[in-house]
């Protein structure tokens, strides 16, 4: 038997090669469960795998990157790339859930949005109110804003997703209503208008607001749109109502009337405001329709009566009207509305009788009422019943006796009625109330004139001037007053105020020049009249004036100027030629003497005398053939004057004498 041979150190190496052994064994197999698990999430979650490698390849890049990232909006998950957008609005819940970026563990990456919320963690909820009410202050359009939360590490961004704060109507109006600024409101609410066009609530809260800035166009036009979206509101078209009768637009309150009517065809206040409204349109015909169906759904109601009665008397059915009026009446007899519109009717109808039964009611209502004692008095002072007349005037007089107005008219009657005096007294009186009225003082100055008082007449016409220093009519009259008080020198003086102020007057001129004449100044008074022919050439009154006077002056030069002056104007006036034909035989000029005969002939052929004037110029020129052409002429047109048949004799005698007789 071998023996059993040790080694030293031998049994330990062996035993620690045991050892070694079982290691790499642990080692494979940890390996093995490491690939297996790798191959797994290789298999199970690529994009974690493809994310790690990135991670990886990126470690030492200096510019961060976002890849994506998880936000959580109302319970879902939503996944954004960089400048991804997420559509947001009031109301909704936004967590950040993963940021995935290319920096390791995301360290020193933060998130946040400027001016809203400057540092956002995951899982903490993003403030959207703030972004709401940041974009309801500053949104342009009205539909909403972008908001980036920006991602940056060490002060610098280098992602970014955005959220879109999307603006609905309901966000628009409950700002609206928060609003104090009227324009606000008015801002917000057209916003909301925008987004929803036809909400009855919107175009309300759009209409009121406008008709709070006192916009009655535009609340118009939106209590429209409201009307459009809920035509069966009552309010909204009641409120239409308001509108178009503070714009004055009779069309729409008609429209709008009439649609209430549809709603509620019984209305009988509103078929009493649409005949109004057709009533202020003029057309009459609808409003007597209106008023007839209020009538016919209240027929008691007074006031859709009297409305009816006042469209008839428009109409001028007066009959119809003053129906209507008695009927009201009937039912109230102290309604003095009622009989105040019988007054003016019975005035157009001129019923006295019935005025005066009317005024008579009223005056049993209002027994001190001065101007319906007046007017009555105004009623018998037409009837000519003076006493009637002069006894209400007086009554109203005493009622308020510093009213200029009743005085003149009790002053006015008394002098239709004759009472002169009395007439002059009350005109006095009224003149004390009210000094400077023209009208009394014309009709002062024509009593005084009637009266024969002079120096009162003289007093009027002078205070008349006072208030009125431009009446030439007046300055006239006192011109003419002054000449029969004697005082020549001072109706001289008012006739030529009066002919300043009315040159062209004939009757002034007239007035001065025969004034002057009378006082033996001819020439003067001949200056007034060729004075006025300077602004009137064609005057025939002044030039036949001024005929008179240079024949009483003798001066035939200007006399035969005039005499030509008015044959130029007017070569037919035969009279005028046989004038001028015995001016210039007299003065010798018998060629031209000759010619006016002939003209004033040739106009007036059977006129004896001026055939005569030519018959006796040719005798005395001794032309006997030419004279007894003449003499001849007049035989015919009258056989039965016997000088004329006694000149023809004596003249054909001549003729045949000087024929026969020997030559000297």
């Amino acid at each position: 038997m071998r023996p059993n041979f040790r080694r030293p150190g031998r049994e330990s190496y062996f035993s620690s090669s045991k050892k070694k052994f079982s290691l790499p064994n642990g080692i494979f197999y940890a390996l093995g469960l490491l690939t297996l698990v790798g191959f797994l999430i290789l298999f199970f979650y690529p994009e974690l795998i493809d994310q790690t490698i990135k991670n990886c390849s990126l470690f030492f890049n200096s510019q961060p990157v976002l890849h994506k990232v998880t936000a959580d909006l109302n319970g879902k998950e939503n996944t954004l790339p960089d400048q991804g957008v997420l559509n947001i609005q009031a109301g909704d819940k936004l967590v950040l859930v993963k940021i995935e970026t290319s920096v390791f563990f995301n360290r020193g990456v933060k998130a946040g949005i400027e001016g809203i919320q400057p540092e956002i963690e995951l899982g903490v909820p993003i403030e959207i109110n703030k972004m709401v009410e940041d974009s309801l202050n500053s949104s342009p359009d009205g539909q909403g804003k972008e908001f980036p939360i920006n991602f940056q590490k060490n002060g610098k961004v280098f992602g970014s997703i955005r959220l879109k704060v999307i603006l609905t109507a309901a966000d628009w109006l409950t700002w609206g209503d928060n609003q104090k600024e009227i324009k606000e409101k008015i801002r917000c609410y057209k916003f909301a208008k925008s987004l929803s066009p036809r909400d009855p609530k919107i175009n309300l809260r759009l209409a009121q607001a406008f008709k709070d800035s006192k916009d009655i166009k535009n609340s118009i036009k939106a209590y429209e749109d409201a009307v459009e979206s809920d035509p069966q509101n009552l309010d909204n078209l009641m409120a239409l109502v308001d509108l178009y009768s503070k714009a004055q637009n009779t069309e729409g309150l008609i429209r709008t009337y009439r649609r209430i009517l549809t709603l509620d065809p019984k209305n009988a206040t509103i078929y009493n405001n649409l005949g109004y409204a057709y009533y202020k349109k003029k057309d009459y015909k609808m409003a007597e329709w209106a008023y007839q169906k209020a009538i016919s759904l209240s027929p008691q109601d007074m006031d859709f009566r009297y409305n009816l009665a006042q469209v008839y008397a428009q109409n001028k059915n007066y009959s119809q009207a003053i129906a209507e009026y008695e009927k009201i009446y009937s039912q109230n007899p102290k309604n003095k509305n009622v009989l105040y519109a019988l007054v003016d009717l019975y005035n157009q109808l001129k019923d006295t009788d019935k005025l005066i039964d009317t005024y008579e009611r009223l005056l049993n209502l209002e027994p001190q009422n001065a101007t319906l004692l007046n007017n009555l008095g105004f009623v018998y002072q037409e009837k000519k019943q003076w006493d009637k007349a002069i006894s209400l005037f007086q009554k109203a007089v005493e009622l308020q006796p510093k009213d200029p107005s009743l005085r003149k008219a009790l002053a006015n009657c008394y002098y239709e009625a004759g009472k002169k005096k009395e007439a002059i007294t009350e005109y006095e009186k009224f003149l004390s109330l009210k000094p400077n009225d023209s009208e009394t003082l014309y009709a002062l100055a024509d009593l005084f004139k009637k009266e024969g008082d002079k120096k009162k007449l003289l007093e009027i016409y002078q205070q008349i001037l006072r208030i009125e220093p431009k009446n030439h009519v007046v300055e006239n009259n006192l011109a003419v007053l002054y000449e029969s008080l004697g005082n020549k020198e001072e109706a001289w003086r008012h006739y030529r105020k009066a002919l300043s102020l009315s040159p062209g007057n004939n009757e002034y001129q007239k007035n001065l020049a025969q004034s002057l004449e009378k006082a033996g100044r001819v020439n003067e008074a001949i200056e007034v009249y060729e004075k006025a022919l300077q602004i009137n050439p064609r005057n025939f009154d002044y030039l036949n004036a001024l005929v008179e006077l240079y024949e009483k002056s003798g001066n035939e030069e200007k006399l035969a100027e005039v005499y030509e002056r008015i044959l130029k104007l007017d070569p037919g006036q035969a009279q005028m030629h046989n004038k001028l034909a015995l001016l210039l035989a007299k003065n010798k000029n018998f060629p031209a003497a000759i010619k006016h005969y002939q003209a004033a002939i040739q106009i007036d052929p059977k006129n004896l005398k001026y055939r005569m004037n030519l018959a006796r110029l040719y005798e005395s020129q001794g032309d006997l053939e030419k004279a007894l052409i003449e003499y001849k002429a007049v035989y015919k047109i009258n056989p039965d004057l016997p000088e004329v048949e006694k000149k023809i004799h004596e003249i054909n005698i001549e003729i045949l004498r000087q024929k026969h007789m020997p030559a000297s």
